[in-house]
């Protein structure tokens, strides 16, 4: 006598991947100025924040000025950096336009 054995198989519903961090662009313009992210490695694992603010003169990109975080930061990734140096960058505009 022989005997049949069904194997029966889980169905498995593939998960859906979360959604990717959204990254700054390689250049942004904010009221008028130009932002570069250009966040560094300081080793494998961590990056510092820095981007560089230019704005325009005479019809072109002009006068650009590295800015860092005012804070000793250190981040796991280069978009996490980009994204503070973003935000550094925003508030140094911000105070700028302000004065002006």
């Amino acid at each position: 006598m022989s005997v049949i054995r069904r194997v029966i198989r889980p169905v498995v519903t593939p998960v859906p991947k979360a959604p990717a961090p959204s990254l700054p662009p390689d250049e942004i313009t904010y009221r008028g100025y130009r932002i570069q992210p250009e966040s560094y490695s300081i080793n494998r694992t961590a990056w510092s924040p820095r981007v560089v603010v230019s704005m325009r003169i005479d019809g072109h990109w002009a006068q650009a000025m590295p800015l860092y975080s005012p804070r000793v930061v250190r981040f796991s990734s280069r978009e996490e950096a980009d994204r503070c140096a973003l935000e550094v960058a925003k508030a140094w505009i911000d105070t700028t336009v302000q004065s002006r």
